[in-house]
């Protein structure tokens, strides 16, 4: 993480929900620099107990982020309610629907950053889109490499398109995870079966899909008259490729209102 080693600044992560816990918990993970500011009391302590020597303060109405790199992690609608002091090193949002230009007149900063980790930060290995102030390119795809993998994308309308790819298809994969466990069960595989192999499935998956693209994955597996080639025909007469890609469109227009 030569980023970290080459500034002074630490990451000062405010809000600490789920997606929020889950950059912390990758942070952490990769010895970045960070401390946590969260509103509720019970939250401080949870996280307290949980990291021992993470820093962890209430936040209040007006947060000190002179010389510091900022994530900010919360609701987009608890944004208005907070006043920043000082001029930050960089102002990092994580937030859906809160522009560059709503950063820019709320927050005095050197650079300004949207990104869109996702869940599985949690795990290091969060698909990260990133965008924003070009001066700053380098050192944003840095900071979110040390919870997964990060792209720069060149406009707020690309992010908002990665938002519904990455940052909402982990709950459409986890749809097919336990839409495929219950068929496995429904035709009489005991479900704790079905359920481990479903993961080794995904588990493999990942690994196929990093070496080849997913039309060859099909084909090498689609023998003719073979099990694989009737599975796919009902997915295919059940419209299931043009739902997901439905999903994502939804998704993306929820993101960019």
């Amino acid at each position: 993480m030569s980023f970290f080693k080459e500034t002074d600044s630490s990451v000062l992560l405010i809000g600490a929900g789920n997606l929020g816990e889950a950059l912390l918990d990758g942070m952490l993970k990769k010895g970045v620099p960070v401390s946590v500011m969260v509103h509720a009391q019970d939250k401080a302590l949870k996280l307290s107990e949980y990291y021992p020597s993470l820093k962890v303060e209430i936040s209040k109405k007006t947060i000190d982020i002179d010389g510091r790199i900022v994530i900010l992690a919360v609701k987009p609608g608890s944004f208005y309610d907070i006043r920043f002091e000082g001029r930050a090193k960089a102002f990092v949002s994580v937030m859906a629907k809160i522009y560059l230009e709503d950063l820019k007149l709320s927050v005095d900063a050197e650079n300004y950053v949207r990104a869109m980790p996702n869940l599985a930060a949690r795990c290091a290995k969060s698909m990260t889109a990133v965008t924003g102030s070009i001066a700053y390119k380098k050192e944003a795809l840095a900071l979110f490499e040390s919870i997964g993998k990060s792209v720069w994308v060149d406009s707020e309308d690309e992010l908002n398109i990665a938002t519904a790819l990455a940052g909402s298809a982990p709950a459409f994969l986890a749809l097919v995870a336990e839409s495929l466990t219950d068929g496995a069960v429904r035709v009489g595989l005991k479900r704790s079966v079905a359920e481990e192999m479903t993961k080794g499935l995904f588990d493999g998956f990942a690994s196929l899909i990093a070496q080849s693209h997913p039309a060859k994955i099909k084909e090498e597996v689609m023998s003719p008259k073979g099990t694989t080639a009737a599975g796919v025909f009902e997915l295919e007469n059940a419209g299931t490729r043009a739902a997901f890609m439905k999903a994502i469109e939804a998704a993306y227009l929820k993101a960019s209102k």
